[in-house]
């Protein structure tokens, strides 16, 4: 088995392919300009030696995963349109500037309007209303959830536009056939555990999200709404009384009332993004193991190991490469998923932005391989050398606050390289290539 992980920006983007080289698998498409530079290439040689991606998997919706996916389905409707003007004696039709992209033979998708079921445009509106409020705020915090909410503002079209493409009228790609063409997801009831979906040699599990995962995403979503649509409509109706009070309706005026309020929409709580409801698997060839992580969250990973029965008696498992989950985020990691949760190769997807990878959640990981701390893993393969791989670099990253918090990461792996007695390594994706590539 071979995994491709390549440059994405400060999303995630890996292809998969099985050790006899008959089956690959897509791993999400990163953000879209860096799906242009770096992937697309990789997937117009696949094409010219007339290879398909097997399987397109699609995490969840944010857009670090999805606009690239979004890219490359355009890309095929590009050349499709192409190829039927030039079979229509048009033959100065102009050939599309983007690679040919290969046959793509299924997708994993679970769409946003599946997840949720209704007012998807009224989340999409009051998204995108509070993120314009919020963006203003001069505390950190309110930047980081109108950030937050604008991505998911924009990538809520993007999942409706990747249903699209795929769908019979335009791409014709099945989706989630294995499913039934349903959400992909583990129902609680299902005991023993369903099979894994056989890819030629590659065996995948579906380790979350659970069906109740997806429950409370879909109240929570709409309870969301309800809370913040009533919020919103209060804020509107203050600021305009006080733009009133003062005697003018100048824009500008009302926008810092607006503003000076901001902190009334800003409880993290009220906010459930679809990370916990990323679509995570096991792959397994050969006694190999890669575990896939999206953007979800430590005890939803373990769940999901367990249902599958892929944990000891001590809850415990080690994987050849572990895609560490929401590109290193300290809120999605814990000192108890890194002692029992143990890899070879541990894969970062991120470019410095949102002070991602964390450097308390790198800190911990290494601490359980290397550390004497109570979280210490205890696997007996545990004591045994391993590899932190990064995606990108400071020269990779394209903003200033990004370099230099990547510049801090390599400062601290280095650091802890240099003591680690020749147990541990690390590896950077410089600023113009496009990939490294991991034998397993």
């Amino acid at each position: 088995m071979k995994l491709k992980v390549f440059q994405s920006g400060k999303g995630d983007c890996l292809q998969v392919t099985s050790g006899d080289g008959t089956k690959r698998i897509l791993v999400d498409g990163g953000m879209c300009d860096a799906y242009k530079e770096f992937v697309a290439p990789a997937m117009g040689d696949l094409a010219t030696a007339q290879k398909a991606i097997d399987l397109v998997y699609v995490s969840h919706i944010d857009e670090d995963h999805i606009s690239g996916i979004l890219q490359l389905l355009d890309d095929k409707v590009s050349w499709t349109v192409h190829d039927f003007q030039l079979q229509n004696n048009n033959p100065a039709h102009p050939e599309p500037k983007s690679p040919r992209p290969p046959k793509v033979k299924d997708i994993w998708h679970n769409a946003f309007h599946a997840m949720v079921e209704e007012n998807i445009d009224e989340i999409t509106d009051l998204l995108a209303a509070s993120a314009s409020i919020l963006s203003g705020s001069s505390d950190f915090e309110f930047k980081e959830i109108a950030i937050q909410q604008n991505q998911l503002a924009t990538s809520i079209p993007q999942a409706i536009q990747v249903s699209r493409r795929i769908s019979n009228d335009q791409l014709g790609i099945p989706l989630n056939r294995q499913f039934n063409g349903k959400l992909a997801f583990i129902s609680n009831d299902d005991l023993p555990p369903h099979p894994p979906i056989q890819m030629g040699p590659l065996n995948v599990y579906v380790i979350g999200p659970f069906d109740k995962d997806l429950d409370k995403l879909r109240h929570d979503w709409n309870k969301w709404l309800k809370n913040n649509r009533e919020a919103l409509e209060k804020l509107e109706k203050k600021a305009q009384r006080d733009a009133e009070r003062l005697g003018t309706s100048d824009a500008l005026t009302l926008l810092n009332l607006r503003l000076a309020q901001a902190q009334e929409l800003g409880d993290r709580s009220k906010v459930t993004p679809p990370n916990l409801a990323s679509l995570m698997v096991l792959i397994e060839e050969n006694n190999k193991t890669l575990l896939l992580t999206g953007d979800g969250h430590s005890d939803d990973i373990l769940k999901g190991l367990k249902y599958h029965g892929k944990l000891d008696a001590e809850n415990r498992i080690h994987v050849n490469v572990l895609k560490v989950q929401h590109h290193g985020s300290e809120n999605n990691i814990n000192e108890y998923f890194v002692s029992k949760v143990t890899a070879e190769d541990y894969i970062f997807c991120a470019n410095g932005e949102h002070m991602n990878p964390d450097l308390k959640a790198l800190s911990i990981i290494i601490e359980s391989r290397l550390g004497a701390v109570n979280f210490h893993a205890d696997n007996p393969q545990a004591t045994g050398s391993f590899k932190l791989w990064f995606n990108s670099s400071e020269s990779a990253s394209k903003k200033s606050d990004a370099k230099l918090h990547m510049r801090e990461v390599k400062k601290l792996v280095e650091e802890r390289e240099i003591s680690s007695d020749g147990r541990m390594s690390t590896e950077f994706l410089e600023e113009k290539n496009p990939y490294f590539e991991l034998v397993i």
